[in-house]
């Protein structure tokens, strides 16, 4: 009995009853090798490295799908994006339906804000429906039309509660001030901040004296500047064109962007004297933009080598991303886990950092992980992709599912009729296939993928045609252009 309560004692003091302010840092197209404390050379992450030397950086995080709409999907629901929504996708992305974790969490007192990219509704389907009582510049676009002011938007897109600024000011500058005032203002009540910005997708916009400076230190390290449609180091293979070296100056500028204003919201939690009680989550939607169709031309970003490809793929490029929790006097700084983690698993998370109970009628794909935030090793069950449409005109990819368990990964690709395993332990880089040696292996995970996409319906019909309309139009509109 004394044992048992000793046991109790000792969570209540590690995860006490005091409710943590949470902050969801979450950055896009943000490749996991774009961070300077996992292994880049060219790009500067100083804030986001001494996150992770302050809390705790994962090795095996993963996002729930490579693109974005879909992984936001995941995120804020706990759920695979294909449960909900099917391609070609309905007006509303994010059914009013799901109880996202802003719900949850407002629900139990946490005072709620969303400032960034949103991407999942237009007006009447933004954060203010699903949870978030402050939200700013949250729009429906994959991406802004430009960082720099007046902040353009897409054609047909706008954003709701948009930032002022004036000449020269910067979208992800002017967001981090928004969520610093946020902070400030409630800083004597538990929050939950979602800082969702549009950095580091495309447009590759850096600010002028940042992109300077990288051109001066590809000089310094003897690389040719990379961020244009020709780069020297892009390979080609049947799928498209890859990016093989880290040498965008535009994207190193960007990233920098991001991580200062990391920086600077770290500093204001400091000055407020409210770090100690403040969980910090970086994460990130889907792998880097390294890839692109055979018949595209768009510069890319970056590369997420040693991982094979990237955005839209569900090769480990695509889908694995940074993820680091800080959370003073609560894990152990400077740790390191080998825990699978994926974007569902953060919703249920939270939960229990703040001491709640979990939903699991509502967050069925989330897993939570505030055992590895206590140092223990486990093994998390398989985790599951699901890519029933392609964009092989825009990054390349076709048209698939992945699932992972342990250290095997199997592929199966719908259009080819193929399938591939992968033992990630000593193939990070997916090039050795087992299938045909380990057909027993292949053949189990095969089971269980396809018994996760039956408990999901089979969209792979749906999935051919949309991309087929989607490729027919992209011809269309190239004819269009041509006889103009």
């Amino acid at each position: 009995m004394m044992k048992i309560l000793g046991v109790l004692l000792f969570t209540l003091t590690l995860f006490g009853a005091e409710k943590p302010n949470i902050i969801l840092f979450y950055v896009d197209d943000f490749g996991v090798n774009d961070l300077s404390c996992n292994g880049s050379t060219f790009y500067e992450t100083p804030h986001m490295d001494q996150l992770a030397a302050d809390g705790v950086k994962f090795t095996n995080a993963y996002t729930a799908f490579p693109r974005c709409l879909p992984a936001r999907q995941a995120l804020l629901t706990g759920k695979y994006p294909s449960r909900f929504d099917v391609q070609p996708y309905p007006k509303q992305h994010l059914p009013f339906e799901e109880v996202t974790f802003g719900e949850a969490l407002k629900e139990e007192g946490y005072e709620t804000s969303y400032i960034g990219k949103w991407h999942l509704g237009h007006k009447g389907q933004d954060p203010s429906k699903q949870g978030f009582d402050h939200i700013v510049h949250t729009g429906h676009a994959g991406a802004t039309k430009s960082f720099f002011y007046p902040f353009p938007v897409e054609k047909g897109h706008s954003v709701e509660n948009p930032v002022k600024g004036k000449e020269g000011d910067y979208l992800t500058d002017i967001l981090r001030d928004e969520a610093c005032e946020f902070i400030k203002s409630k800083a004597d009540k538990p929050f939950l901040l979602v800082m969702a910005h549009y950095a580091v997708h495309t447009p590759l916009e850096g600010r002028p004296d940042l992109v300077e400076k990288y051109r001066k230190k590809l000089k310094k390290m003897g690389l040719s500047e990379g961020g244009h449609s020709d780069d020297a180091d892009i390979v080609r293979d049947k799928t498209g064109m890859h990016k093989t070296i880290q040498n965008n100056p535009h994207y190193a500028a960007l990233i920098e962007s991001v991580d200062t204003s990391l920086g600077k919201i770290m500093q204001t939690l400091k000055d407020l004297k409210i770090d100690d009680n403040t969980v910090i989550i970086l994460s990130a939607d889907h792998g880097g933009l390294s890839s692109r169709g055979l018949n595209n031309k768009r510069p890319l970003a970056t590369t997420n080598a040693p991982y094979r490809q990237g955005k839209g793929w569900t090769y480990e490029g695509g889908i694995r991303v940074p993820h680091i929790v800080k959370w003073p006097g609560k894990v152990k700084a400077g740790t390191v886990s080998t825990v699978q983690t994926i974007g569902t698993d953060h919703y249920p998370t939270m939960l229990e950092m703040a001491g709640l109970k979990l939903k699991p009628e509502q967050h069925i794909d989330g897993r939570s992980y505030l055992k590895a935030l206590k140092g223990e090793g486990y093994q998390r069950d398989g985790m599951f992709w699901y890519s029933h449409t392609a964009r092989p005109d825009s990054t390349g990819d076709t048209r698939g599912m992945a699932y992972t368990e342990g250290k095997y990964k199997i592929h199966e690709w719908f259009d080819e009729g193929s399938l591939e395993l992968y033992d990630l332990e000593n193939d990070l880089g997916e090039q050795n296939d087992l299938s045909k040696q380990m057909p027993e292996k292949a053949k189990e995970l095969h089971d269980k993928m396809l018994a996760i996409e039956a408990s999901i319906g089979n969209y792979r019909k749906q999935g051919l045609r949309s991309t087929q309309k989607r490729l027919e139009k992209k011809n269309k509109s190239k004819k269009k252009s041509k006889k103009h």
